[in-house]
């Protein structure tokens, strides 16, 4: 397959079947959109996608708006970002609605003529946004979106589209309740690595990746989003009292200030932890983990159902993140602490039960959603035909 990561520009030689528009805000969007390409390449290789960071592509000031102003006011004020839509009106120039509309559709409407896409595919409530205007003119055109959360946000689904791919069927009622037609909503889960439908080695994993052979202590895995930040060192921070019962790694996405602290903070305690930024292991290091400590985003929740390891769900972001955590919660696969002083106490129950572990696990087992690339991109591929 041919398949085009968030370049700044597609060219004209760079042809697509499909085209992604995702956000490389945080991790979760673009892994969501990974999956669907790899779910696109094992049903038909032969089929060309194009993944483009569509913020990007619109303008810097788009951008910034959904990195400086959506995400800080979202951690501060849930409804922010739908003031930030419904304000000043679709033709005021300084308005959300002003790039929605007008920039966002003359980005699109260049990137499909130089494509030549045949579907296209939202995974980002942005990209979304601008689909159902840019459907609204060009109702030939196949158009999707891809939510990555548990419960959607209404500016995330337009009500035109052709094809809702969403977590489960709660998500579903909500998507109805919007004014979808039930027959485009498809309840198979959000898309995460066709890797993690794999078999995989717990002992090998441990071995291999964290070079843990010569003891059993457990692994105890936190993440805090892609964006890391104060809340995972506080975490981290209060596991560190327990290091030497377990054995700590610590994902700190794209935060390499927060990696040299909480290296700093290890080694002056002399505690034991591995802090890695980005990698491509989450499959290995959920294999070799006992609980996951993570701040709830989509992604890491329904990646965490797929692996059968137990969460510990600590300060999520006000609305979806909330969301998440309260499908997790609901499914029996993870346990919310409403302060971050809680983290260590629910991961220490996880870790001296066997019976509280076991049943977290064969909850989560339960409620994962199986193949959910493949059945993305199996829609996808009929709405291509």
């Amino acid at each position: 397959m041919n398949l085009s990561y968030t370049d700044p520009v597609v060219g004209e030689d760079n042809k697509a079947d499909v085209l992604i528009l995702s956000s490389a805000i945080g991790s979760g969007h673009m892994r969501a959109s990974a999956a669907v390409v790899r779910g696109l390449e094992l049903l038909d290789p032969t089929r060309s996608c194009s993944i483009m960071d569509f913020p990007h592509e619109v303008s810097p000031g788009v951008e910034h708006l959904l990195r400086d102003v959506y995400l800080e006011s979202l951690k501060l004020w849930p409804t922010a970002y739908g003031k930030i839509y419904q304000s000043s009106g679709a033709g005021h120039p300084g308005s959300y609605r002003h790039y929605l509309e007008k920039a966002g559709l003359r980005t699109l409407e260049r990137l499909v003529s130089s494509t030549g896409a045949r579907a296209l595919v939202a995974p980002h409530f942005y990209g979304a946004g601008v689909l159902g205007y840019y459907k609204e003119q060009n109702p030939q055109t196949f158009a999707a979106v891809v939510l990555t959360d548990y419960v959607p946000h209404p500016i995330g689904v337009p009500p035109n589209l052709d094809l809702y791919v969403v977590a489960d069927e709660a998500a579903a009622d909500v998507v109805a309740r919007l004014g979808v037609p039930e027959k485009r909503i498809h309840p198979t889960g959000i898309p995460i690595d066709p890797l993690f439908e794999e078999p995989a080695d717990a002992a090998q994993a441990r071995r291999d990746l964290l070079k843990l052979d010569e003891d059993d202590l457990p692994v105890v895995l936190v993440m805090g989003g892609g964006l890391g930040g104060g809340d995972l060192e506080e975490a981290v921070s209060l596991l560190f009292e327990a290091s030497e019962a377990m054995h700590l790694v610590v994902l700190c996405g794209s935060n390499e200030r927060s990696r040299r602290r909480l290296e700093q903070l290890a080694e002056r305690g002399g505690y034991s932890a591995t802090c890695l930024a980005f990698t491509d292991r989450v499959h290995d290091l959920m294999t070799a983990g006992t609980v996951l400590v993570t701040k709830p985003g989509g992604m890491s929740c329904t990646e965490a159902l797929a692996s059968g390891i137990p969460q510990v769900l600590y300060h999520p972001i006000p609305g979806q993140e909330e969301d998440n955590a309260a499908a997790m919660v609901r499914y029996g696969a993870g346990v919310m602490v409403h302060r971050t002083a809680q983290v260590l106490g629910q991961t220490l129950k996880i870790l001296t039960s066997a019976d509280h572990q076991r049943r977290m696990g064969d909850s989560a087992r339960a409620a994962h959603r199986p193949h959910s690339a493949r059945s993305a991109a199996s829609l996808i591929l009929e709405g291509l035909s």
